[in-house]
């Protein structure tokens, strides 16, 4: 889209400004370098959509096009301070996600890679996670180790950290920030068994988002 007009404001946003585009950013901006990792992260997206976006993004000198793969330029790494005050406004101002709008798969994927590894043990574990209600499947399994922090709906075979069984509003709830966990566990929304370190450690392991309205992005348990 033009908008045919001097202002910078207005220039910059047909680049970013059109459907898709800044989630396109988002994904390059989180690490994701591959074609496939970035489909990954906008599911709704075709893929000739997808292609042509980044097309028009390497025109701009934004990111690099090579086989299957993309990576920002300086220019494009420039707009984390575009989009990170726009997920923390989006975060502190606008009400929480809608029910339809949450997928496990989308939300165990951010919450992964989130996760600070260093606070993980050595050996692969996994929390198994049973939605009350979801869309697609309700079982799932969140990988963790030091190498690697990743979802799956295969039981991965591992031994298993903790359970827990949980709404999706529940878990993203927390995890943006619009409830305490104190609060979830309280009420029943999120119900964490294993052992007795099992709470502490699955909000330590989980974390909050970066966007998170707690202020500091640091997920707390209250005594």
């Amino acid at each position: 889209m033009r908008y045919a007009q001097h202002c910078p404001i207005a220039l910059a946003a047909e680049v970013i400004g059109e459907p898709w585009t800044l989630l396109i950013i988002r994904e390059l901006l989180r690490g994701s370098t591959s074609i496939t990792d970035i489909a990954a992260g906008v599911p709704g997206m075709s893929g000739g959509l997808l292609a042509k976006r980044l097309r028009k993004l390497e025109t701009a000198g934004v990111v690099e096009l090579r086989q299957r793969e993309a990576e920002l330029t300086e220019s494009g790494r420039e707009l984390a301070s575009v989009v990170e005050p726009l997920g923390k406004w989006g975060a502190r101002r606008l009400p929480p996600p809608r029910h339809g709008d949450l997928d496990p798969a989308l939300l165990l994927r951010d919450i992964s890679r989130g996760i600070d590894r260093t606070t993980l043990p050595a050996r692969p574990v996994a929390i198994h996670f049973r939605f009350t209600e979801s869309r697609g499947p309700r079982w799932w399994w969140l990988v963790l180790s030091q190498e690697l922090a990743a979802p799956t709906f295969h039981d991965p075979r591992l031994p298993r950290a903790m359970r827990i069984d949980c709404t999706l509003g529940a878990l993203a709830g927390v995890w943006l920030g619009h409830t305490d966990w104190l609060d979830a566990l309280r009420d029943g929304s999120i119900v964490i068994s294993g052992p007795r370190t099992a709470v502490r450690q699955a909000i330590v392991w989980i974390g909050a988002c970066p966007y998170s309205t707690t202020g500091s992005g640091e997920p707390t348990l209250s005594s």
